[in-house]
């Protein structure tokens, strides 16, 4: 399937916090969303299988069409040549007009700085430059999406544009919400 907006996302709940409100407006208007994760969120609170539920559940709220889970190893994302052809292996099966990823220069540390959230956006636009090239040993026709745009933008930085997401906001919190594992653990430390 085609999709006209593809976001990756470090960790199932990561796309819906930076995009789903723009993925749930953008599907309101008729076009086609989806959602790949780079890895299952392990080294979270809850299990894999705790964190899938939980991003099927948040998928149906969005509306989207396709959501996927790749594994990278949570905690342990790194921009490689293989990682990079797997995700353009992604944007050519999928086919999207936008392609969705977190900001790739973020501070190192804990928060926006996590290791996986700035490496996925480097691997992310990486691989959009990789899909286009025929010689890339890449599965699949080439492709170039029309255009990357990156979410998490760090305190200090000017975004280059905002969305408006009013209509949409109730429904973004309530697929935020369904990360329930992340969220409302009972027994997280304060």
């Amino acid at each position: 399937m085609s999709l006209d907006f593809l976001a990756f996302g470090p960790h199932p709940d990561d796309a819906e916090i930076g995009c789903g409100g723009l993925l749930r407006k953008m599907k309101r208007y008729g076009h086609t969303t989806g959602i790949v994760d780079l890895t299952t969120g392990d080294m979270g609170w809850g299990s894999p299988e705790i964190r899938a539920a939980e991003g099927a559940a948040a998928s149906k709220l969005l509306q989207l069409d396709v959501r996927e889970s790749l594994d990278f190893g949570d905690c342990r994302v790194e921009d490689t040549f293989e990682n990079r052809c797997t995700v353009a292996g992604v944007i050519r099966k999928h086919r999207p007009q936008i392609v969705l990823a977190p900001f790739y220069d973020l501070p190192i540390g804990r928060g926006l700085g996590h290791n996986d959230h700035y490496k996925s956006g480097q691997i992310v636009a990486n691989a959009y430059n990789l899909a286009h090239l025929a010689k890339a040993p890449v599965p699949g026709e080439p492709y170039q999406a029309k255009a990357i745009y990156f979410y998490f933008i760090p305190p200090g930085h000017m975004p280059t544009f905002i969305v408006d997401i009013s209509e949409d906001f109730g429904d973004w919190l309530d697929a935020i919400d369904q990360h329930q594992s992340q969220f409302y653990h009972p027994d997280r430390p304060r």
